[in-house]
């Protein structure tokens, strides 16, 4: 049975097409959002979750430092960070966070299924 996950993304735009899409691919998950690191652990810490997406380019602390607060407090909770910036450098940044994976925004559909797939499942 599919679970809770948090999406941490500052954009309505970009927060309400990863809703959509994981809802429909991922029946019946329970979704959460955030647009802030602070508004992130809030949320953390009052729910069970299963999966946390957090974007990099994050207002204030950024998806890294978000990644690693997140997984100091919830370490048994994988995180996916995302990015439209896609660089050898970050992956291994979000990596070194204790970050599940790393998903370049720009082939956010043909690469974030496969992972939540195996994450979720």
């Amino acid at each position: 049975m599919l679970g809770s996950v948090l999406v941490v993304e500052e954009h309505d735009g970009v927060r309400s097409a990863l809703r959509d899409w994981l809802l429909t691919s991922f029946p019946p998950l329970r979704l959460r959002e955030a647009r802030s690191m602070e508004e992130a652990l809030r949320l953390a810490d009052q729910a069970q979750l299963d999966l946390i997406l957090v974007n990099l380019e994050l207002p204030g602390p950024n998806g890294i430092e978000a990644t690693r607060a997140l997984r100091k407090r919830h370490p048994d909770c994988p995180v996916v960070v995302m990015s439209m910036t896609d660089s050898e450098a970050l992956r291994l940044a979000a990596a070194e966070a204790g970050a599940a994976a790393f998903v370049s925004k720009r082939e956010l559909p043909s690469t974030l299924l496969p992972i939540l797939d195996r994450l979720l499942r």
